[in-house]
């Protein structure tokens, strides 16, 4: 496995508190020679300063948190496991287990915590989220509501199949990192800038900071997307590229445009037509803007679960997708 892909994975990194996920990427795009730049805490982008100065812009963008909870009730509890306390959780942006615990980690501002999640409220009521530790940990750990925990990043490879936590959007972001290496040996016409959101899981606030500040003539946001046999969307397949969702909706015109360069060039790709859920893509003509807005997605399975598993075959035609565009759409 990429080493910037465990790297990635080991973030802790929920909506709201991305900072970990942000400094690697900073630092690795510093790294490859690109410039950084920082808006708020809602988004970064960086220019490999490729194109000339009046170039139009291409946005390639992620967003760098996954869903998780956050401490709500202070009150440190004793739970059935001797020995061990409990705080209250909520969940922030969808996060799902099955079976009624997951191995978590509480990240406080004295460090990161392993313990289990539990739902006590059982299938047909309201979650009763509560975080177990050990009694020790928990007054090391010194908890303050607002605290996050996240799924223990756990992870394996079984043969093409990649199985963890967090791809979603772990994934967008380590294609970001290999755009940063490959995209100086690009014939592209256009300035290709990387860009990464916040909150994407919640409110979306980071998209639309990045739109307003960068404001391109094309974009293609990266995400994940679910497989589906019914429409044929498999791991395997390669990347995917939304039609519709509740965040976009592209006209034929334009999704044959797609189809037929990546027809050209030799790149297999898949498309979805559903209308739940979405991604960062609806905040850029909510800002505006007029240009193409293109979700070229990695299908994967057990989305928001500790056991995200996505085809690493995907990943390479992934790159080849984002290339294709850039040089040629």
């Amino acid at each position: 496995m990429d080493v910037r892909l465990q790297q990635l994975i080991e973030c802790h990194s929920t909506p709201g508190d991305e900072d970990e996920v942000r400094e690697l990427l900073e630092s690795v795009w510093r790294d490859e020679g690109w410039l950084p730049e920082r808006y708020g805490s809602y988004a970064i982008a960086a220019s490999g300063r490729s194109g000339a100065a009046d170039a139009p812009v291409l946005l390639v963008c992620a967003h760098m948190d996954s869903p998780g909870y956050c401490v709500d009730r202070m009150r440190v509890e004793p739970c059935a496991n001797e020995g061990r306390v409990c705080v209250g959780a909520t969940a922030l942006g969808g996060p799902t287990f099955n079976g009624g615990s997951a191995a978590c980690v509480l990240k406080t501002r004295r460090g990161k915590f392993l313990g289990v999640l539990r739902d006590l409220a059982g299938e047909d009521c309201e979650p009763e989220l509560r975080f177990e530790l050990e009694a020790s940990e928990a007054e090391r750990a010194d908890v303050r509501r607002g605290d996050r925990i996240c799924f223990a990043p756990q992870s394996q490879s079984r043969g093409n199949t990649f199985e963890s936590p967090f791809l979603d959007n772990r994934l967008g972001c380590w294609l970001l990192t290999r755009l940063a290496a490959e995209t100086r040996a690009w014939q592209s016409k256009y300035q290709v800038v990387l860009g990464a959101t916040a909150c994407e899981e919640m409110c979306g606030f980071g998209a639309n900071v990045l739109a307003e500040h960068i404001r391109p003539a094309l974009v293609v946001v990266l995400d994940t997307t679910y497989e589906s046999k019914e429409q044929g969307v498999l791991l395997g397949g390669g990347p995917v590229l939304t039609v519709s969702d509740a965040s976009v909706l592209l006209s034929p015109r334009l999704r044959d445009r797609v189809l037929d360069l990546m027809g050209r060039v030799g790149v297999p790709i898949q498309t979805e037509a559903y209308n739940f859920s979405g991604t960062d893509a609806r905040a850029f003509p909510r800002r505006g803007l007029t240009c193409p807005v293109l979700p070229v997605l990695v299908p994967t399975r057990g989305n928001h679960s500790p056991c995200e598993a996505a085809d690493l075959r995907d990943l390479e035609v992934w790159v080849s997708a984002i290339r294709a565009i850039a040089e040629q759409f």
